[in-house]
């Protein structure tokens, strides 16, 4: 049977600065087009690090996955089921929430809305086993995944979507393509590096001639 998701405030976060008030309110204006309710969860950055990272990562690196890992670490101490993790450039396909309620898989740890790579099938769910992803501006994330990131990495944290590909080897991460979400393609305010991701995507999308215009 499909999943029943319910995203409110609780449990769907939307990581965004907030002396970057643009970018919030540009995701709003998203989330009000699908009737959600987000809670901004504010960006960590270089000045507020907490946990231990390689010092190969640069700032911004450690300040989005400083961000990624504090929602997880929210998740468990608030026995959250599951969340949906945005980051302030995701854009959504217009027919997300129907899609995603086509989920039909019992056990799953994270669901990669927002992926790296294309997947053998088009308009279905893949196990992400065989083709990791990456990239992390939209997923959701179940609370025993939370626990098993936490604990798999508690002694030195890296990326957030090099963990959460680590994460997939479990073998219970799934992806839909044409990818839910996609990045806008500009100049990210939490870290991210888009250029190369987003020629990717109209790449990968122009492929199957899927357009740009089906995102919000």
């Amino acid at each position: 049977m499909p999943f029943d998701f319910v995203f409110t405030k609780e449990n769907s976060f939307c990581i965004s600065l907030k002396s970057k008030p643009e970018r919030w309110l540009n995701m709003n204006k998203r989330f009000l087009y699908f009737g959600l309710e987000v809670t901004q969860w504010e960006a960590s950055t270089s000045e507020n690090i907490t946990d231990y990272f390689p010092d190969y990562l640069n700032g911004g690196q450690k300040g989005c996955a400083q961000s990624h890992i504090r929602i997880w670490r929210h998740m468990v101490e608030n026995n959250l089921e599951y969340a949906l993790i945005l980051e302030d450039d995701a854009c959504f396909d217009k027919e997300w929430l129907t899609k995603l309620r086509t989920f039909d898989k019992e056990n799953w740890d994270i669901i990669c809305l927002n992926a790296s790579e294309p997947i053998s099938t088009l308009h279905s769910w893949e196990c992400t086993l065989h083709n990791l992803q990456y990239l992390t501006a939209g997923y959701i994330l179940s609370k025993t995944a939370a626990e098993k990131l936490l604990k798999d990495f508690g002694n030195c944290f890296f990326s957030s979507d090099w963990m959460t590909s680590r994460l997939q080897i479990y073998g219970h991460g799934y992806c839909y393509f044409p990818w839910l979400v996609i990045q806008e393609g500009i100049d990210s305010t939490i870290g991210s590096n888009l250029d190369a991701d987003h020629q990717k995507v109209l790449r990968c999308l122009g492929d199957i001639d899927y357009s740009l215009e089906n995102y919000i």
